[in-house]
């Protein structure tokens, strides 16, 4: 039986292995073992300032079970589960953190996972499906908006959307050509084209919700949910760009998504103490999908009449409120 000690990488790759041969049963020696720390002389050599000179003993028995002992240092030896101890007795591949280094220690018995089976799929033919979608989608919503042109601008804008969804896929697969050594441009363009038609139709549910139901809520959501749907979106391209980093990544991905959301509400607050500038709903969609209760004809002229009421207060309060700062200034004056 034999075993490894690996020095990990913070996105769980292996940065270098030093194998610990376990002693024959036979032997005098009871075990055998490797130190691990700062100093030249260890068998893993650890080029942290946070690591001991010394630091840790990875001790293998004769009877193939292995601990990490700590050799007296400040910083200690901490488990995966946060805790720290003078002793580990290692049964499974989690990593131990020795100041900011992570290493963790594998025995040649235990199960190694089955091999991933490589995709033979070829991904083109769902690539270029999506991107149709998504220019079918673009043509549809240009007949919409043009419906009274006499020559709408189909092939600029549909050559315009092309070009984007192409340029953002191939960023992507630059990126995982200089990291991984695969593009997979393809791949990246089902990404974009799913991600753009997701987008799509959650907004033509959330505006069928608000028209169905009479509600403003649906419709004042839609700038958060689109950025949800593109960081989930980027996350993916992520992923399978840089498989190694996107855990790390993922975490930037977070918090421009979160930016992204609360500073335009901060701003619209702080200008209009108000988060969104939606106030009435303007979609319009067939009257079978009608979910609400008409209002009677009394019910809104009553409702008209209180809004009226409370419009006018306020206008004449702030009538009043620039007279008497006009009166002052001629007072000042």
């Amino acid at each position: 039986m034999s075993w490894v000690v690996e020095l990990l990488h913070r996105d769980g790759s292996v940065l270098a292995r030093v194998p610990v041969i376990a002693p024959p049963a036979d032997s005098t020696d009871s075990s055998t073992g490797i130190r691990i720390g700062r100093a030249l002389d260890n068998d893993l050599v650890l080029d942290d300032p946070h690591c001991a000179a010394h630091h840790a003993r990875l001790d293998v028995a004769a009877d193939g079970t292995a601990r990490l002992i700590d050799l007296g240092t400040r910083n200690g030896i901490i488990s995966a589960h946060n805790k720290r101890a003078a002793v580990f007795d290692v049964s499974n591949d989690a990593p131990f953190r020795l100041g900011q280094s992570h290493i963790r220690a594998r025995s040649s018995h235990w199960a190694v996972p089955a091999e991933r089976l490589l995709s033979r799929r070829p991904e083109w033919p769902l690539a270029l499906l999506g991107f149709v979608l998504v220019l079918a989608h673009g043509a549809w919503q240009l007949w919409l908006n043009d419906l009274q042109e006499k020559s709408p601008p189909y092939l600029y804008g549909l050559g315009s959307l092309a070009a984007v969804l192409c340029m953002w896929s191939a960023m992507y697969a630059l990126f995982g050509r200089l990291l991984t050594g695969a593009e997979r441009f393809f791949s990246h363009l089902a990404i974009a084209s799913t991600g753009y038609l997701a987008a799509t139709l959650i907004l033509n549910s959330l505006e069928l919700l608000a028209f169905s139901a009479s509600w403003l809520w649906p419709l004042r959501i839609t700038q958060p949910v689109v950025v949800i749907v593109a960081a989930m979106t980027v996350r993916v391209h992520l992923r399978l760009a840089d498989p190694r980093h996107w855990r790390t990544l993922r975490i930037g991905v977070v918090v421009v998504a979160s930016l992204a959301i609360v500073i335009p509400l901060a701003q619209h607050w702080v200008s209009h103490k108000r988060l969104t500038d939606v106030q009435t709903i303007n979609v319009i969609e067939h009257p079978a999908l009608r979910i609400a209760q008409p209002v009677s004809l009394q019910a809104f002229s009553a409702a008209a009449a209180s809004l009226k009421e409370r419009v006018d207060k306020a206008r004449k309060n702030d009538d009043d409120d620039g007279d008497g700062m006009f009166a002052g200034g001629d007072v000042f004056q």
